[in-house]
């Protein structure tokens, strides 16, 4: 029997997912916070839910099931595309993408988003090592943060790990920050959910403070975190996405994306790649955009029951390997 599902972390997946559509549809994301924030907030949603499954062992299969078969899978579907493309329709391709080697040598896919799962996947992996071997809460933030450090300074230092480690490193933290807050009662109804528009407007209004007077960048594609105040930000921001989610709780369309995210990631770039294309054709493209990234997000939602149906395996809906 599937365990009940908490409808406001999905309603908070819709908000990250749409955010990450519109974001590569280069559509603005001006307010306080938001082109910040996709990425944390995956990373701090996914540590919500950390658990060991019993040991590493079993916790390995499960991720490879849930994370990198999804990644892999799309990842060959990409450089499938991308091989055709080149023999069909060369003048067509604008991509740094080279092909199936690009895992260990470019952090350009050429079905660019499923970054983030293979990025996730070492996050696991790192974090359950950690958490198995290190059992003092207090050491266990030491070597977060100073894998974390080691991450960051890879990045300032302009040097690259193949697979995505790096920005797994980098990322550990804002996985932990889900953990940790999953001690609290933020899952669940609590008697301080009265406040919680209250919590909401506060850590939004620190979000605009912070953005408007400190310094900050961050693109964790590639690795770069620029100013302490960045995870400031990101935390802040994501905190008040998460009081306004659980106020609202659910929204039908953007609750059901939620709930199957992982489909629209890996597979909108392949929608929204073609549809520019097709726009670029008209006038003034840049007032486009908005139309652009609602029609990937429409088509790539429509994408969700087929890929259940046809490719469960491959969408984090039914185990391809099997535990014992």
């Amino acid at each position: 029997m599937e365990p009940k599902r908490i409808q406001f972390v999905d309603l908070a997946k819709g908000v990250c997912i749409i955010l990450v559509i519109f974001g590569h549809c280069n559509c603005p994301l001006e307010i306080a916070g938001l082109s910040i924030v996709r990425m944390p907030l995956y990373f701090m949603l996914s540590g919500l839910f950390f658990k060991t499954y019993g040991g590493i062992k079993s916790f390995s299969i499960k991720k490879t099931n849930k994370i990198l078969i999804p990644f892999l899978f799309f990842y060959l579907l990409g450089c499938f595309i991308l091989y055709l493309l080149k023999w069909l329709k060369p003048e067509l391709l604008v991509t740094d993408s080279r092909g199936l080697l690009d895992l260990f040598d470019n952090r350009q896919y050429f079905n660019g988003p499923i970054w983030f799962l293979l990025a996730l996947f070492w996050c696991n992996l790192m974090f359950c090592g950690i958490s198995a071997y290190i059992k003092n809460n207090i050491n266990q933030l030491l070597s977060i943060c100073l894998i974390g450090f080691c991450g960051w300074y890879l990045g300032y230092k302009n040097c690259f790990l193949p697979l995505f480690i790096d920005v797994a490193m980098t990322s550990l933290p804002f996985f932990t920050m889900g953990y940790f807050l999953k001690k609290t009662d933020i899952l669940y109804p609590n008697r301080y959910d009265k406040y919680n528009i209250l919590f909401f407007l506060v850590f939004w209004l620190v979000s605009i403070l912070i953005e408007r007077t400190m310094h900050q960048r961050m693109s964790l594609h590639y690795n770069i975190i620029e100013g302490w105040s960045t995870y400031l930000l990101a935390f802040t921001s994501v905190m008040s996405i998460l009081f306004i989610c659980k106020t609202v709780n659910h929204i039908p369309f953007i609750t059901y994306i939620g709930r199957y995210s992982i489909v629209l990631l890996c597979i909108h770039h392949m929608i929204y790649r073609p549809l520019i294309l097709i726009f670029n054709v008209f006038p003034d493209f840049s007032s486009k955009r908005f139309l652009v990234a609602f029609i990937t997000l429409l088509l790539s939602a429509a994408c969700i029951p087929l890929c259940k149906k046809w490719i469960p395996w491959f969408v984090a809906q039914k185990d391809l390997i099997k535990s014992e």
